[in-house]
């Protein structure tokens, strides 16, 4: 059974119960597909020097923005200022407030509303781990308020079978290299995570000789000048095999919150498979804008 809406009531259900068996009410086949594109909103201001070059200035606008609303100036506000004001205070154009705005608007993080301005959604921008954002296993963690450190890190080349190679547009048989490794939150272990990169992003390098035990997205970037833009994640609940319940320290019937994502670059063509299992140490949430 598949649902192709991001409809995360019933596999929230599964997860909060942490047990191998479904809820009566769900069906121990569902599986739910979402489309995650990825946003970076980093936390940072603009001071004068760092108004040119870099990165896009409206994300920027963005960052300094969701500062503020946080710890800053419009803390207690339950709506931001005008356009031309926001302009004037951040030393930008127009345009630019405007495409900040609409950014953190399709974030869910404000509503802009004719004859009345724009409102600050104070729920959702009190959330820490979003589904339909980008996740991070170290920030994520930390947010938690936990040192976030991996160990049992394996690397290793494997071969593509059929759903792989059809995932990652790649010929069945074809090279490719398996991370894995499992992610703590100070001694508890949190995340247990599989990625498989195309062998042949790596060219004709030794990949042995690159340092693959950092953040994926990192070492896609530096090492394979990969920019993942978006991902298609299919959530399940999962018991996980011997070796990862093991290496997580399960208890009997307790399952996990399995994220399987394919992830693309800006082309739109697939350069990883990741499998991230979740315990219940988080509590994630996802935001539905139906309008």
């Amino acid at each position: 059974m598949s649902i192709y809406v991001i409809l995360m009531e019933g596999m929230l259900a599964v997860c909060a119960l942490g047990r191998c068996c479904p809820p009566p009410e769900v069906s121990a086949g569902l599986t739910l597909h979402v489309y995650r594109r990825k946003t970076t909103m980093k936390d940072s201001s603009l001071s004068p020097s760092s108004r040119l070059g870099g990165a896009v200035i409206s994300d920027r606008v963005v960052a300094a923005l969701l500062q503020e609303l946080r710890t800053g100036r419009y803390a207690d506000a339950d709506r931001l200022p005008a356009e031309v004001d926001l302009a004037a205070q951040l030393g930008v154009s127009r345009t630019v407030i405007r495409d900040a705005l609409s950014e953190m608007e399709r974030a869910g993080y404000i509503e802009r509303v004719r004859g009345i301005g724009t409102v600050v959604n104070r729920t959702v921008l009190n959330l820490r781990s979003r589904l339909d954002q980008k996740l991070e296993y170290y920030p994520l963690i930390r947010s938690f308020g936990s040192y976030p450190h991996a160990d049992g890190i394996q690397i290793y080349p494997t071969r593509a079978g059929e759903e792989l190679a059809r995932d990652l547009g790649i010929e069945v048989g074809d090279e490719v290299i398996c991370i894995k490794k499992r992610i703590l939150a100070d001694t508890t272990p949190v995340i247990y995570s599989i990625d498989y990169l195309p062998r042949a992003l790596f060219g004709s390098r030794d990949y042995t000789r690159i340092d693959l035990s950092g953040d994926i997205f990192e070492i896609l970037e530096r090492e394979c000048h990969q920019q993942i833009a978006s991902n298609v994640a299919h959530l399940k609940a999962s018991c996980g095999d011997e070796a990862i319940r093991a290496a997580m320290r399960l208890a009997p019937g307790e399952a996990m919150l399995l994220l399987d994502e394919v992830c693309y670059n800006r082309l739109c063509h697939p350069v990883m498979r990741s499998l991230s299992y979740y315990t219940n140490f988080f509590d994630f949430s996802i935001l539905r804008k139906l309008l």
